[in-house]
Order: structure tokens, then sequence, then C-alpha cells
């Protein structure tokens, strides 16, 4: 007889699915998004910073 209510977990109640523009955001928008923002954040903190006059503190001569 336990094998048969194997399926169903203690406690466990399944709720309602989710629609087709639910999933596609959950699992296409968010993460999309999400690394958009760190490849931005990324490229903002490596981008190439303008050349300052040289001072006698950051270079040798």
């Amino acid at each position: 007889m336990h094998l048969i209510m194997s399926p169903l977990e203690d406690g466990l109640v399944s709720g309602p699915g989710l629609s087709v523009a639910q999933t596609v955001f959950t699992y296409v928008v968010i993460p999309v998004s999400l690394f958009a923002v760190i490849a931005l954040v990324s490229w903002i903190a490596s981008a190439p910073r303008k050349d300052a006059d040289e001072s006698a503190l950051t270079s040798i001569k």
C-alpha cells in the first residue's frame, strides 16, 4: 500500500501551474536581464579611463 501512495509525500500539496508568460518571464527574461546588468557593471568597471596629466607622484622620468 505504501508504494501506491509514494507519489504524494506527507504534507505535499501541489499548487496551480505557471502560465506560458510566467514561465518565459521566470526562466528567460529574468536570467537574461541579470546577465546584461552584470555584464554592464563589469564593462563599466574595466572601461579604459581618460589619461590624466602625469604628475611626479604617478610616474618616474
